[in-house]
């Protein structure tokens, strides 16, 4: 039987999580590493030198307390058996996870550190904002997944970012797009003069994105996207003299 561990940055408490476990458990063997509470933004962070409580929710399932995506990701490696390990599953993102919001993402920094373990990684996402429903996008999951294990050595330390629309027409293998955002950072003064802020904005535009993931998701696909994890600029490389 396939094993696949699952994790997401939404905590354990995350609307997306017992649907995908349902669904990828007809298929494999699941393990669950989630953090205890929210953590999206968190990218590929990782904790240094410091105990996080694993928390043993059930067999094979276990919430970090303060962990991150990537801590929950390397833990269930570990504590699972990275050579016994066959996908690892990252999701059901509450949110779209497209352009650059990838590099952010606790979603896709979870994926990401299965794939740079040799694992075969999904980072999957609602496509809708803050989305109330996740059968349809557990169901697409599972398929994508079984198609995977089907062919793992094909897709050994490969991370694919999927984006899941309602009521999907079907797939596009599509790059990236552009996410523009009216960003802002507001700040507030105490009396000692020491300032707290917070980061601000609104999505406003998905920019020139003809063939991209935000394009094909617009037009009711679900979107999959191969993601590098050598992030070397190799055209640059040749062109860069100091």
């Amino acid at each position: 039987m396939y094993k696949v561990l699952i994790s997401n940055d939404d905590g354990l408490k995350a609307p997306g999580l017992r649907p995908l476990i349902k669904e990828i458990s007809k298929i494999a063997k699941v393990y669950v590493v989630v953090p205890k509470k929210q953590m999206s933004g968190t990218g590929h962070s990782i904790t240094l030198s410091k105990y996080k409580k694993a928390v043993k929710i059930a067999d094979d399932f276990y919430s970090v307390d303060g962990g991150t995506p990537a801590d929950c990701v390397k833990y269930g490696l570990v504590a699972f058996g990275k050579d016994k390990i066959d996908l690892v599953i990252s999701g059901i993102n509450t949110c779209p996870n497209m352009g650059q919001d990838v590099i952010y993402s606790g979603t896709v920094g979870a994926a990401r550190e299965g794939a740079m373990k040799g694992v075969a990684s999904l980072a999957v996402s609602a496509a809708e904002m803050h989305a109330k429903e996740y059968g349809h996008s557990a169901i697409a999951t599972r398929d994508i997944a079984e198609k995977i294990l089907k062919n793992k050595n094909k897709y050994k330390s490969v991370c694919l970012n999927i984006n899941i629309p309602k009521n999907y027409k079907g797939i596009k293998i599509v790059p990236l797009g552009l996410n523009d955002y009216n960003e802002n950072v507001v700040t507030v003064a105490d009396r000692k003069g020491n300032f707290s802020y917070k980061l601000t904005g609104r999505y406003f535009s998905g920019g020139k994105n003809k063939g991209s993931d935000i394009d094909a998701v617009e037009k009711g696909y679900i979107s999959i996207t191969p993601l590098h994890i050598d992030q070397t600029d190799f055209k640059l490389l040749r062109k860069v003299k100091l």
